[in-house]
């Protein structure tokens, strides 16, 4: 059974236009990688990854009109997480994001970082973990975090940490892409879906 463990953002939108997920993968079966995805609002999606590998990698989870392989870098540093990538003609991109873990999160963090395999992949525990968690980030809280992707592969996600955004930039070539936004789009990626407000977690996947 494929697995990776790393960093992941979900959902991120700015302006009326642009939402990014991204991923910074420390382990997987292909080493370790990033990627950006890039949605439009006509649910045309580009991936800019680290590596050939993770590119391929991705790609076989969710659907890509256009694939790049570019330089991704990501630093974490006192709750700031900034990603940047050279996304050639189009100029670099730039993200910077605060998180924190908030309010009751403090106490769910320790009980998700501690749960065994068995018990996370659980269908019961994975129905009840986004309902309890998403009130408190302010998300859905009919997220799914065991689903089919939109290219046919079973996943499910096991939380050791989530944190809430607080606030976000993002700077495309010359171009400030705007404000964060709630997300309002609803492209297909399976029975997963995208989250209306940005999370940071860090978690594993595990494919069939």
């Amino acid at each position: 059974m494929p697995e990776e463990t790393g960093w992941f953002v979900p959902t991120i939108q700015f302006g009326k236009e642009d939402v990014f997920l991204f991923e910074d993968w420390e382990e997987t079966p292909v080493g370790p990688y990033r990627a950006v995805f890039h949605f439009n609002p006509d649910d045309f999606r580009t991936l800019y990854a680290s590596t050939p590998e993770g590119g391929d990698f991705v790609s076989s989870v969710h659907r890509f009109d256009e694939k790049n392989v570019v330089e991704v870098k990501s630093r974490r540093n006192g709750g700031r997480w900034t990603i940047e990538a050279d996304t050639g003609d189009k100029g670099p991109l730039k993200i910077e994001i605060d998180y924190r873990e908030t309010g009751l999160l403090k106490l769910v963090n320790p009980i998700a970082a501690y749960t065994p395999k068995a018990i996370a992949r659980n269908a019961l525990y994975c129905r009840l973990l986004p309902r309890i968690a998403g009130p408190m980030l302010g998300i859905d809280s009919d997220q799914k975090i065991a689903a089919e992707t939109e290219m046919g592969r079973k996943g499910c996600f096991q939380m050791y940490r989530i944190y809430r955004v607080i606030a976000a930039t993002c700077t495309w070539g010359d171009r400030d892409m705007g404000p964060l936004e709630d997300c309002c789009y609803d492209h297909d990626i399976g029975g997963f879906k995208l989250t209306t407000k940005p999370i940071i977690s860090y978690l594993t996947l595990y494919l069939d």
